[in-house]
């Protein structure tokens, strides 16, 4: 552990995480992409994108025993999320590089089936004010990685049929559909996350498929955040402690 670094726990996977305040931390929409994906019962290659503290790869661990992987630009990040892999155990199949997405390149004989994202969420031209540390801006603004970039590097490294799996903002979805559309993706289901009921949506997550064609969206119950009391609704509860 290193100065101002704790460890998080789930309760349901037994997953602990090292994280520090001092760089982006975990979020809830991290924990529901994980919670979304289908994983085949087949073997299968997995990459996730801007993975931060390893969230994500981490959390599937528990659902597969094949191997993961998770590219992210912080190397502060990715020392946490190594760490983080050995503290579970699972350092020898979840792995984690450093580097801009942008440059990275697939071994010659992979070609993924599943990749996961957990973009930069705003334009930086859109934004009023980033935050001050520049580990929070680049986390969540489109400083290093645009949305083009990322559909862009999802479709060169996908196999046909494969899935890529995102979570979002709703008030960019027109521009997530079409960037989507342009890289020949077929979106397959979305689910919305509301923070409680008859609040607007804030979040949506979305399954879709490379060279999927369109066959209909398949619009997943949604998940409702907090009770009006500011406390986690049971499904969160379930999603977090089993």
């Amino acid at each position: 552990m290193k100065e101002n670094e704790r460890i998080d726990q789930f309760t349901q996977d037994g997953i602990q995480l090292i994280q520090s305040g001092n760089y982006f931390t975990m979020s809830i929409d991290a924990i529901l992409l994980a919670n979304f994906i289908e994983l085949p019962s087949k073997a299968f290659n997995y990459i996730d994108f801007c993975s931060g503290n390893g969230v994500i790869p981490l959390l599937l661990s528990k659902k597969t025993d094949q191997s993961l992987l998770g590219i992210e630009i912080q190397e502060p990040l990715v020392d946490m999320a190594r760490r983080s892999a050995r503290l579970n155990g699972v350092e020898e199949r979840v792995t984690f590089i450093q580097g801009d997405l942008n440059d990275y390149k697939r071994p010659a004989s992979i070609l993924y089936d599943i990749i996961s994202c957990n973009p930069p969420y705003f334009l930086v031209e859109n934004s009023q004010e980033t935050h001050k540390l520049s580990s929070h801006a680049i986390a969540r603004h489109e400083i290093y990685l645009t949305m083009d970039q990322w559909v862009k590097k999802a479709k060169s490294l996908l196999k046909t049929k494969g899935k890529l799996y995102i979570v979002h903002r709703p008030d960019r979805l027109d521009d997530l559909f079409k960037t989507l559309d342009n890289y020949q993706f077929g979106v397959n289901r979305l689910q919305f996350i509301y923070p409680k009921v008859g609040e607007q949506a804030n979040g949506v997550m979305i399954e879709a498929i490379a060279q999927g064609g369109r066959r209909g969206v398949k619009i997943e119950p949604p998940i409702i955040v907090h009770e009006e009391d500011g406390n986690y609704t049971e499904k969160m509860m379930a999603i977090y402690h089993g």
